[in-house]
């Protein structure tokens, strides 16, 4: 008689057997393939370790956009785009380090979008000059 040996001590598992013969005394007979387990929900260490590998990662790719910009300033050869790219990028960077002061972490997270993400700014219209005479 062919069927399942599933395991009933709070174990999640089960495997093909060909005789009742065969079960262990943490297993019950099924003629019926189980249902594969389902992962059980990750807890909050996990998420909490899963939140910083991703904020890790994030900083890193800010680290990498920031470093040309600041050496941009720091050499004098910045443009006024430049230092504004940084100034956003370094926002961002802070953004991401504060993300275990939110209410909801590490089960819900805002990430902050990242320079390239957010929209660009509108442009800022100057009012046109006047001939003086």
């Amino acid at each position: 008689m062919s069927g399942f040996a599933v395991r009933n001590d709070g174990e999640l598992g089960w495997r093909a057997i060909t005789s009742i013969e065969e079960l262990f005394p943490n297993e019950v007979f099924s003629a019926v393939e189980p249902l594969p387990a389902s992962e059980p929900e990750p807890g909050i260490e996990e998420l909490s370790a899963k939140a910083r590998e991703q904020r890790d990662k994030l900083l890193t790719i800010a680290a990498n956009r920031m470093g040309p910009l600041q050496d941009a300033v720091d050499i004098g050869r910045a443009t006024d785009g430049d230092v504004a790219q940084l100034t956003l990028w370094k926002g961002y960077r802070v953004d991401l380090n504060r993300i275990e002061q939110q209410e909801g972490f590490p089960a819900e997270i805002q990430w902050p979008l990242s320079p390239d993400e957010q929209p660009a700014p509108e442009p800022v219209e100057t009012p046109a000059e006047t001939p003086t005479e």
